[in-house]
């Protein structure tokens, strides 16, 4: 059996998930949302109190955290002159009217274009919020992150030698990428937000581990071979990573 309470730990909304057969007790946080306790059927509230308690600090600093990143990657929403990133470079959004009958998303050398149906226009349009039309967006970017990530992956496979079973495209909110054993690699679409520079270390990186399956040096050197710059590339990854939450579902 599983269920939830809640309750406030000092000023923060706490959310606990009881699980069946859990031993140990974990803390989750994320922006904007309560604390997420994840507990046994058995663990007494005075004990996640303690927990969180010994924990305090650390939440803290976390949420100060999610304070700093709110200020330098603030959310974005979906209406005209709004600038959203598209491989590295900054695009404001541009509404325009279209013939066709649904809403679609292209993209300029300045700007993102979401086509409206001349239907569904008004003189308000260009100033109005249009967050139905996040799935458009989404649409967009998975479809060309598709395209340029099979062929960029085509490409550092000729040249490292090094081929995969098979390439996946997947919406993790954490990892960019991944290679398992049995040498598929799974690539974050939303890496289309990012340079080309960066999509390239991160499909290196990937195609690496179908020869090193681990972070050794051997793997490091393989992957400076082709890439000797990749040390800026992960930093950059690391300070940038939250451009890309605009294209999730919920926002």
């Amino acid at each position: 059996m599983s269920g939830s309470e809640s309750f406030i730990f000092a000023n923060w909304p706490v959310v606990v998930q009881r699980r069946s057969f859990r031993r140990s007790i974990s803390i989750y946080l994320y922006p904007q949302k309560p604390i997420k306790v994840i507990a046994s059927q058995t663990t007494s509230q005075k004990l996640i109190m303690d927990f969180l308690l010994s924990k305090k600090d650390w939440i803290e600093k976390n949420f100060a955290k999610f304070d700093q990143l709110a200020e330098q990657f603030p959310e974005k929403k979906i209406q005209a002159f709004e600038d959203f990133p598209f491989l590295g470079q900054l695009r404001k959004l541009k509404v325009v009217i279209t013939l066709h009958k649904k809403s679609f998303v292209s993209v300029t050398d300045e700007h993102l274009l979401l086509h409206i149906p001349r239907n569904d226009w008004s003189a308000e349009t260009p100033i109005q919020e249009h967050p139905s039309a996040l799935n458009e967006i989404r649409h967009f970017y998975k479809r060309e992150a598709v395209q340029l990530l099979t062929s960029r992956v085509q490409h550092w496979s000729a040249q490292m030698n090094l081929h995969p079973s098979q390439v996946r495209f997947r919406e993790q909110r954490t990892r960019w990428g991944s290679c398992s054993s049995k040498r598929i690699i799974n690539l974050n679409w939303r890496l289309i937000v990012f340079s080309p520079e960066i999509i390239d270390y991160v499909i290196v990186h990937e195609l690496a581990h179908l020869q090193h399956m681990n972070h050794s040096q051997r793997f490091w050197d393989l992957v400076g071979r082709f890439l000797p710059d990749y040390p800026a590339h992960v930093k950059t990854l690391k300070e940038s990573q939250y451009l890309v939450e605009f294209l999730s579902p919920g926002n």
